[in-house]
């Protein structure tokens, strides 16, 4: 009887873990990992292959090279995206095979709401009884300064009177961005002021005036 083994290894390629997408500076639910195969398609142990991040930041662990095992398999521990919205991609590199380095993507989502700041329509003036220019509009962050789209702002005349349109809440868009419609000061001249105030933020607010 004779025993056949893998020949001279071909190739690296993709077996896991592409295109995922998880919470900004989280490790996504599969660890990505590759597969070495010689000319005949057969798995290829003990390859040395060494996984890299190309961009996005983001940490990727282990650091050093992983041998594939008797399936022709390397698999990293964890890929942490980075703390920046957006794409991430990551190299997994075997010396002298076809396909290599393989590329890997991943998206990193803003995280959950953190902060509510200001971003345009503070200390206007108008006639009384008309609408300020620039409608009132506040950013919603995330803990990395990520903007966070689909939080519920509600904006609300604190004093002066006057109105602000729309009285339900608004969602903040994609760029983390949440504004009224108008903001129509009260009948009486002097100050006005209105306040922002995100859901998921509760005790928080902005406060605007007029």
């Amino acid at each position: 009887n004779a025993t056949s083994s893998s020949g001279v290894l071909g190739d690296i390629a993709r077996y896991r873990g592409d295109g995922q997408a998880a919470t900004v500076g989280a490790a996504l639910a599969s660890a990505p990992a590759v597969i070495v195969r010689d000319q005949f398609k057969n798995p290829g142990a003990g390859v040395a292959v060494t996984f890299a991040i190309a961009t996005g930041g983001g940490t990727a662990s282990p650091a050093t090279p992983v041998l594939t095992d008797a399936t022709g398999i390397a698999a990293l521990t964890f890929w942490t995206v980075g703390t920046s919205a957006g794409s991430n991609t990551l190299t997994a590199t075997a010396d002298g095979l076809a396909g290599s380095p393989v590329t890997f993507t991943a998206t990193g989502r803003a995280g959950n709401a953190s902060s509510i700041t200001l971003q345009a329509g503070d200390g206007q003036t108008a006639t009384v009884g008309t609408a300020v220019a620039t409608p009132p509009a506040v950013i919603v962050r995330d803990l990395f300064n990520n903007p966070v789209p689909g939080v519920p702002v509600t904006f609300a005349v604190a004093s002066g009177g006057g109105t602000v349109n729309p009285a339900t809440a608004v969602l903040t868009g994609a760029n983390g961005v949440a504004a009224a419609t108008t903001w129509t000061l009260g009948t009486t001249a002097g100050s006005n002021s209105l306040t922002a105030t995100a859901a998921t933020l509760p005790g928080t607010s902005v406060t605007l005036s007029a």
